[in-house]
């Protein structure tokens, strides 16, 4: 196995690791870096209020301490680039309830919360860009 596909497996993993049903909160035997939700204040593009549906969820968002950018388009997919990888994970998205889920074509589904403008997932806080 090349150096590239190994990192290419682990960085997979890690994110697949993050689909997990276990509910909000960090995986077991670890602690939440208190510099990721820090480091995530909205910045000045990010809207008033919290997006309610696809639409509004549309565009760029990221998480610099992570380097994962998930880009939202108005027709209901998204594609990730995850540390430094392009098109890392590709699929559809929905929006219910305040809640935001990941449907990866991977056959791995992620999801985040809507919190005071920005989508707050396991792997990190997603801010609109």
């Amino acid at each position: 196995m090349s150096l590239a596909t190994g990192v290419a497996a682990l960085a997979l993993s890690t994110l697949a690791a993050c689909g997990s049903d276990d509910g909000p909160g960090t995986p077991e035997g670890s602690s939440p870096s208190s510099s990721a939700s820090a480091s995530a204040s909205p910045t000045s593009a990010a809207p008033t209020e919290d997006p309610a549906d696809a639409a509004d969820l549309a565009g760029t968002w990221r998480d610099d301490e992570v380097d994962w950018t998930v880009t939202f388009k108005a027709d209901g997919t998204f594609s990730e680039d995850f540390q430094g990888v392009p098109e890392f994970r590709t699929g559809d998205y929905e929006v219910t309830d305040g809640v935001v889920t990941l449907m990866g074509g991977d056959g791995n589904d992620d999801e985040g919360t809507i919190k005071d403008g920005t989508l707050v997932f396991k792997l990190g806080t997603l801010v609109r860009q």
